[in-house]
């Protein structure tokens, strides 16, 4: 269920937008799904690993 969701976001900009903007609500995924997935839609296709910025 989640790839065909994930699909559908990537060929709709228009549900990307609302989804990201907080229009869309998506039943079933937990609040950090929900975030996890926001997060990635806004950093797009980077092919980084995720950095941690450590400051002393």
């Amino acid at each position: 269920m989640l790839k065909e969701l994930v699909q559908m976001l990537v060929k709709d900009q228009g549900a990307r937008v609302a989804l990201q903007g907080g229009q869309l609500q998506l039943a079933g995924i937990s609040d950090v799904e929900h975030r996890a997935l926001i997060d990635v839609l806004k950093n797009g296709n980077k092919n980084e690993p995720m950095k941690a910025n450590i400051w002393y």
